[in-house]
C-alpha cells in the first residue's frame, strides 16, 4: 500500500476545526433515549426497595412543548425519584464537577445531563438549556442552586431568566422526605415516604417589552411561593412567610388552567 493510500491520521484536537468542536457542544445534553429508558427500568424496580413515593399533580406537567420543571433540592436521590413518573425524558442542569468524576460523569452524559457553573454566569449552560427547550424538550432546573438538606434557601433568578429567553412555561415541582433515604435501614415497607408535588404551569410574562432584573427577582419569589405552598410547613424556609400571600401585579404572570 502507498503512503497516498493510507488514510489520514486525524489531526489533534486543538488543531480541529472549530465547526467540529461546535458540533461536539450542540450534542451536549441529547443523551442517549435507550439508557436513559434502561436507567427509567432500574429506578422502577429498585424504588420500593427505597421510598414510598406518593406524586400529586403529574398531569399539570404538559405532554408536549418545552417545559422548565423548577424543584427545590433535598437530597440526590430527588433526580431520579422526581422524574420517575414524568412520561417523558427530563434532561438536568446539573453542577460541572460531577461530570469531572470517572464513570458518573459518562453517565449524566448519556442521561442526558448537562452541566453548569455554580456562582457564575454560565453562558453555555443558558445556550444549552435554550436549545432544548427550542426542540420541545423538558429542562430540570434547581432554582436554589443546590441541595438545602430540607428546608427552602434563597434562589437565584437562573429558573426566570431562562424562561423569559425561551418563552417555556414553568412547572414549580416540590419534593419531600428524600433527606430520609438511605438512612437508618429503612427499607421496603418501612422505606422513608417520598411525596412530589407538581404544580399548574407559570407562564412568566415582563412587566414591559423587555423583561428588568425586577421581573426575574419578582418571578422567582413567584415559583418559590408555589414550590413553598406543595411542601410541609417544616420545609418552606426562607419562603414560609410567602405562603398565603397574594401576588404582586408586578410579577404579570399568567397560569395554564387546565
Amino acid at each position: 500500500m502507498t503512503s497516498a493510500n493510507v488514510p489520514a491520521s486525524p489531526p489533534p484536537e486543538h488543531q480541529r476545526p472549530a465547526t467540529s468542536a461546535a458540533t461536539d457542544s450542540n450534542r451536549v445534553g441529547e443523551g442517549s433515549p435507550r439508557f436513559y429508558a434502561f436507567a427509567r427500568g432500574v429506578i422502577w424496580l429498585i424504588r420500593p426497595l427505597i421510598a414510598r413515593l406518593h406524586t400529586i399533580g403529574v398531569e399539570n406537567v404538559p405532554q408536549s412543548g418545552p417545559v422548565i420543571l423548577a424543584l427545590n433540592h433535598v437530597a440526590w436521590i430527588d433526580i431520579p425519584l422526581a422524574s420517575l413518573r414524568v412520561p417523558r425524558i427530563t434532561h438536568y442542569m446539573a453542577k460541572i464537577e460531577l461530570f469531572n468524576i470517572p464513570v458518573l460523569g459518562g453517565i449524566m452524559h448519556l442521561l442526558g445531563a448537562f452541566p453548569v457553573r455554580r456562582g457564575e454566569g454560565d453562558r453555555e449552560s443558558l445556550r444549552i438549556a435554550e436549545r432544548l427547550l427550542s426542540q420541545g424538550q423538558i429542562v430540570v432546573v434547581f432554582p436554589e442552586g443546590h441541595r438545602s438538606g430540607g428546608h427552602l434557601i434563597k434562589a437565584h433568578p437562573g429558573t426566570s431568566l431562562i424562561a423569559f429567553r425561551s418563552g417555556a412555561p414553568v412547572v414549580p415541582v416540590a419534593i419531600s422526605g428524600t433527606e430520609h433515604v438511605f438512612k437508618g435501614f429503612r427499607y421496603g415497607p418501612w422505606a422513608p415516604r417520598v411525596t412530589v408535588s407538581y404544580g399548574k404551569p407559570i407562564h412568566l410574562k415582563a412587566s414591559s417589552a423587555r423583561y428588568t432584573r425586577d421581573d426575574l427577582a419578582n418571578s422567582t419569589h413567584l415559583i418559590m411561593r408555589r414550590i413553598a405552598e406543595m411542601l410541609p410547613p417544616a420545609y418552606r424556609g426562607e419562603y414560609a412567610h410567602l405562603v398565603g400571600e397574594t401576588p404582586s401585579p408586578a410579577m404579570n404572570t399568567e397560569e395554564e388552567r387546565q
